[in-house]
């Protein structure tokens, strides 16, 4: 058996609307360029369609998938803008940041909710994983990597083959071409130089390979940043303090007990709590997805040591009594 590719928006299928995860991937019977990330400006209700099939379905060397959708933290930013409007007044300055944004989708959607309220506003999404990059070689066939160089697909028409997780050997065409391209791929040694994938610069050619930044952020989240100068992405890790402090920062859906041991997720709090300004807040908790979808999450005050407990959404987040336990919170 083998698969095909699919490399344009007009031959792609959606699968039905609200179908869980291996319906979506087993909808369609070819693979998806992940080249189609890329939209056209202004995008159209196709190629939404698509990116937000693709970035659902990717699944990245760590075996996390980027999934969010609109309107998933609309309580959430309900609760959090009438707090801020009761303690700040509408002229003053806010300096906002959304750590693990993801695809900046739900970011956008909330500093636009921010606009009105606080015209000085300065909102950042940030995400350790912010695009991809194309790595087109000399024949035309390319492979699409993560910016640590780790390959994820390979495209020669009329072939996209997934390299992350490898194609199944059931789809024994595509696997042989997959195992076939990994081992070139290894040949290649094909390096990304790090100054380029921490400039503004969306192109570069190599000896081996032209290069090509593609975008992992939404294009409404895009469009957003292009027109609206308070809104911006740049590049983060949920565990590194930002240079100097800010009013707000939101966690969702990363600090997670899942993902990462005790320890760790106080490294996170650590990093929060220093990138704070004293008296600022800390949005942290993750979507329920099992059953009636619901966001638990816990808004936080940065304290001289420690942190205060404003209030709780749904059943607070999860890591709640851990983050109290390192400092010196008390409840409200």
């Amino acid at each position: 058996m083998l698969r095909l590719g699919i490399f344009s928006v007009n031959d792609y299928r959606p699968a039905p609307p609200g179908a869980p995860r291996i319906v979506r991937m087993a909808f369609t019977s070819r693979r998806v360029s992940l080249q189609l990330l890329r939209t056209s400006v202004p995008v159209s209700v196709v190629e939404l369609q698509v990116f937000q099939s693709l970035i659902t379905n990717l699944r990245l060397s760590s075996g996390v998938y980027r999934t969010t959708y609109g309107g998933r933290l609309k309580d959430v930013d309900g609760v959090v803008n009438a707090l801020l409007a009761k303690r700040r007044a509408p002229e003053s300055k806010l300096e906002v940041h959304d750590w693990a944004a993801s695809d900046c989708l739900t970011s956008s959607e909330w500093a636009a909710s921010h606009f009105n309220l606080f015209p000085r506003l300065s909102f950042t999404a940030s995400d350790l994983l912010l695009f991809l990059v194309e790595a087109t070689l000399p024949d035309g066939s390319l492979f699409i990597l993560e910016p640590n160089g780790h390959p994820l697909q390979y495209v020669r028409r009329p072939f996209v083959v997934r390299l992350e997780p490898p194609e199944p050997i059931l789809m024994l065409v595509n696997h042989l071409i997959g195992r076939r391209a990994l081992a070139r791929f290894a040949k290649l040694q094909l390096q990304i130089p790090s100054a380029w994938l921490e400039s503004e610069e969306e192109d570069l050619s190599t000896a081996t390979s032209a290069l090509r930044k593609l975008p992992l952020t939404h294009p409404e989240a895009r469009t957003l940043e292009a027109n609206e100068s308070r809104f911006a992405t740049c590049l983060h890790s949920a565990f590194e303090p930002l240079d100097r402090p800010v009013d707000v920062i939101r966690t969702m859906n990363i600090y997670n007990r899942a993902y990462f041991p005790p320890a760790r997720l106080l490294e996170g709090a650590s990093a929060v709590w220093k990138s704070l300004n004293k008296g600022g807040f800390w949005i942290v908790g993750r979507t329920i997805e099992e059953g009636e979808p619901r966001n638990d999450v816990t808004i936080l005050e940065r304290m001289d040591r420690g942190w205060r407990i404003v209030t709780r959404i749904g059943r607070g987040s999860e890591i709640e009594d851990l983050v109290i336990s390192a400092g010196t919170a008390q409840s409200q």
